[in-house]
């Protein structure tokens, strides 16, 4: 529904809802940032695209930078406002107090045809800090110079919907050190090809550092010899080569080279398949790199970014929040919850989100207990009904949304086989 046709939620028809809360049917909204794609998200909501436009993210939670919409009677309201007129109810009096009266978690669908930017989410601690810096700056919370939309740290997880390409978390040691080693441009930063966890963490924020006329002396020949490999022997996605041609095509400029590109051969390359995850945790460096998902994180927008992007780069911030840890990265595949046969979960330690995923086929039923936190799902696939025995009946298809408050008992029913991705509070 366009802006202009919103209608506000009726007064006594909220009231009435706050009394005898049921199932919402919400709308989210979408980012068309620039590296977004042009199909996946507008074919999932069945719309049109016929100038091309980047869908980059479809939004579903309360975040104030793009709230989503819920529709109670004939009127819509955003989804912050309603957690702001009836926390409690929606969220449970225990969430409620827990989260400082703030919708948990943001779910959106991710869908990236280019790279996102290298980049790193705070801690706590850091996102209050940078955050109160940032406003006794003076620095309004749309200045494009900000690096902290708001005071909350963002742990995140992603599920691939298809292949899905990513760079994150620092390789081990080893492999760094043979890697630097092996490149003629850089070799002489690791002499012997071997590099202590203190040498690797030298070395990253030198050249993370390093002066852009440097930056260019050391990148310009490097990504020459790349591109005359890649005549002779054609570079593949699972190949930290392939994705370095990439950046530099969409972000060097020939008297600018990023610098961000560093960070391909010094991260890990993730290639998640179709129900695969990943879980990101504050200071673990990343980049999504090509590929539709389902995304969940704590209600955070901060990011601090490094590279590959038109977007404010602050390297020395996002040097002050990185951990350097290495190794091999955990892929997480969902775990079914016992006593279902329809539902699996992905287990991270998150205090504010789990991601589901709800599989029925034709006929067939998921039962809901009053015991759940809040819920806010999408359909990927299929037609489902929702019936909460107590309020009006949702009849769900392909690409659209809904929200159940705490404790609702319901019945998911599937009139076609479906898939449904709820995000939810962990009990």
């Amino acid at each position: 529904m366009p802006q202009s046709e919103q209608l506000p939620v009726d007064a006594a028809t909220f009231q009435e809802w706050d009394r005898a809360p049921y199932p919402l049917r919400v709308r989210g909204r979408v980012q068309h940032y620039a590296w977004g794609s042009t199909d996946a998200i507008p074919e999932l909501l069945g719309q049109a695209n016929p100038k091309h436009e980047p869908f980059a993210e479809l939004w579903l939670g309360a975040h104030p930078d793009l709230p989503a919409h819920a529709t109670i009677g004939s009127g819509e309201i955003a989804l912050n406002r309603l957690t702001g007129a009836a926390g409690p109810v929606l969220l449970g009096e225990r969430a409620f107090e827990q989260f400082d009266g703030a919708f948990p978690f943001l779910m959106k669908i991710l869908s990236a045809a280019k790279p996102l930017s290298i980049q790193a989410h705070p801690n706590t601690e850091q996102a209050e800090s940078g955050f109160a810096r940032e406003n006794y700056a003076g620095l309004d919370l749309d200045d494009p110079q900000r690096s902290y939309k708001d005071d909350k740290h963002k742990p995140e997880l992603i599920s691939a919907l298809e292949d899905f390409y990513a760079l994150r978390g620092f390789r081990p040691l080893d492999e760094i050190g043979r890697t630097i080693h092996a490149m003629p441009e850089l070799s002489d930063l690791v002499p012997d090809g071997t590099l202590t966890h203190d040498g690797m963490v030298e070395l990253y924020v030198e050249l993370m550092q390093l002066p852009q006329l440097e930056v260019n002396r050391r990148l310009i020949p490097l990504i020459q010899r790349l591109r005359t490999v890649n005549e002779n022997r054609e570079f593949g996605k699972t190949d930290p080569e392939y994705w370095a041609i990439r950046a530099d095509d969409e972000f060097s400029r020939d008297d600018h080279k990023d610098r961000g590109l560093f960070s391909v051969f010094l991260l890990n390359l993730v290639h998640l398949r179709p129900g695969q995850a990943m879980y990101l945790p504050a200071g673990e460096p990343h980049s999504y790199l090509e590929g539709t998902g389902v995304e969940i994180m704590a209600n955070s927008n901060n990011v601090l970014r490094g590279g590959f992007t038109p977007k404010h780069v602050d390297v020395d911030e996002l040097l002050s929040v990185l951990t350097f840890e290495c190794g091999k990265p955990v892929v997480l595949e969902l775990e079914r919850d016992r006593g279902s046969g329809t539902r699996a979960r992905y287990v991270t330690p998150a205090l504010e989100f789990e991601l589901s995923r709800v599989q029925l086929n034709l006929g067939e039923s998921d039962v809901a207990g009053g015991t759940r936190g809040v819920e806010l799902g999408i359909v990927l696939d299929g037609k489902l009904n929702i019936d909460s025995r107590g309020g009006p009946n949702l009849d769900l298809k392909r690409g659209q949304s809904f929200l159940i408050p705490y404790g609702i008992p319901y019945v998911m029913s599937a009139r076609e086989t479906a898939t449904v991705f709820i995000g939810s509070v962990p009990s």
